[in-house]
């Protein structure tokens, strides 16, 4: 059976029916039908999807591609990526990394109509989705064969399209990790050779939740953390969508220096067996996608500002010390919520220079920072807020902060737990040395996810 089906990319009729099953479902909720096609139309003209970064695809059967009766479908984003392993080439290989900029993708949308649910449609698609997104790094190695006695030939997406070297994917799976057993060498149900992993695995579930105290004051927190908002060679900014847009083409420059802090700090451990780091870069339309897909509810309240920063007193956003950038989910009946899409108060790269008065300093800025978010909660009636991942070198003072404005909110009444939906899953396709080529003899150690650590796991890059 399975080899009777492949995966296409989608014709404009396809993307169509695609997009109306999708939004008769619950993922539609709070929109009419062509409100849920027309924010997709606006997300893929926007900038993290056109020039043909956001696509659909569909499993149909070979004879009938074009089919509007297409068994699943899903969606891809193409995004800039950045990873950090060791340097083959290089004379000192076993300390400094090599850091490059690769290709990577966001998948989204996977949706089986509920009379396709249950016969092994969608883990194919997904299992074939690799071969699209990848498949020249396998073919190149030899590392993965392609199961043709049980998948037929590999899909071939259009050329034009110029895929197939992605260095990692990763989706956001809210059924549990079904997704594990989505392996670009699995097979069908009914083999033998069924494989149980291979696929996207999980990693970093971690989910901060607060909601804003009705009793603080300006006046009390200054009390209680001594803070001077002018005591320090800086000045608060809130930041337009522009200045957020701005703030995150410098601080894509920085994730590259805090890739190679991170190398050192892990490579100095010898109990540890990461091999390569990699992070989605914000910039480039990825962090205000989440704005973007939400504008529907919050564009009526004519918001204004998407974030807040510390710069000079010139306002230099290339001189941020720490931000925070958020979107809003205004959708009844849930609680007004705000999301923290991109959180940085220091870096990798300063943690081992900093004095015991850095420390102290980084507190106080931290401090300053959830009292400004608490500030813009306040403004605008937001009744929680929500951090994935808070940086765990952060957790202690963060939290203890917090707590003068926020009460904790988690399901048991915590501050952190683990999160059940929007489950972070990755695939890596990549090396454990480099630089390599397609055509490279010396392709590099293939490594598996246990080996692999992602890096800035944030709101941001969730599609």
């Amino acid at each position: 059976m399975a080899a009777a089906l492949s995966l296409f990319a989608a014709t404009p009729q396809q993307i169509e029916v695609s997009r109306r099953r999708a939004g008769a479902s619950a993922w539609g909720s709070g929109m009419t039908l062509d409100q849920y096609v027309q924010r997709d139309i606006d997300l893929q003209n926007s900038e993290c999807g056109r020039d043909g970064r956001y696509l659909t695809w569909v499993l149909a059967p070979r004879n009938d591609p074009h089919t509007l009766d297409f068994l699943c479908s899903c969606k891809t984003f193409r995004r800039a990526g950045l990873i950090a392993r060791r340097n083959h080439n290089s004379s000192n290989s076993d300390l400094e990394p090599l850091i490059e900029p690769v290709e990577c993708y966001g998948i989204a949308a996977v949706f089986t109509p509920p009379e396709n649910r249950r016969k092994g449609y969608a883990r194919l698609m997904m299992s074939l989705l690799h071969w699209v997104l990848a498949g020249n790094n396998f073919t190149s190695t030899g590392n993965i064969k392609f199961p043709s006695d049980i998948w037929g030939t590999p899909p071939a997406p259009p050329k034009e399209l110029g895929m197939g070297t992605a260095t990692f994917s990763a989706l956001w799976s809210d059924v549990g990790d079904f997704y594990g057993r989505c392996g670009p060498d699995g097979v069908d149900d009914d083999s033998s050779r069924l494989r149980k992993s291979g696929g996207w695995v999980i990693r970093g579930t971690r989910m901060t939740r607060w909601c804003p105290r009705r009793d603080a004051s300006t006046a009390l927190m200054h009390a209680d953390t001594g803070s001077d908002l002018h005591s320090h060679s800086g000045e608060w900014q809130w930041l337009t969508q522009e200045e957020v847009n701005r703030l995150l083409l410098h601080d894509a420059g920085r994730m590259r220096k805090d890739l190679r802090a991170r190398w050192f700090e892990i490579t100095s451990t010898s109990s540890s067996k990461t091999k390569a780091l990699f992070t989605f870069l914000p910039s480039g339309g990825v962090e205000a996608f989440q704005r973007e897909r939400l504008r529907r509810f919050w564009e009526k309240e004519k918001i204004v500002h998407w974030g807040v920063a510390l710069s000079d007193p010139l306002g230099d956003l290339s001189t941020v010390q720490a931000f925070a950038t958020w979107t809003l989910d205004l959708r009844s009946p849930a609680l007004r919520t705000l999301i923290v899409t991109r959180f940085r108060c220091g870096s990798y790269s300063e943690e081992s220079e900093r004095s015991a008065n850095d420390h102290e300093n980084q507190a106080r800025i931290l401090c300053e920072l959830l009292q400004k978010v608490w500030e813009y909660c306040s403004e605008h009636a937001v009744e929680a807020i929500e951090i994935w991942n808070f940086p765990s070198k952060l957790r202690e003072v963060g939290y203890r902060c917090a707590r003068q404005w926020f009460v904790p909110s988690g399901p048991d009444g915590e501050e952190e737990f683990e999160r059940t939906g929007h489950l972070p899953a990755f695939k890596w396709y990549g090396y454990g040395y480099g630089p390599t080529t397609i055509n490279s003899t010396d392709s590099g150690l293939a490594l598996e996810e246990v080996d692999v650590e992602w890096v800035f796991n944030e709101k941001f890059c969730w599609c």
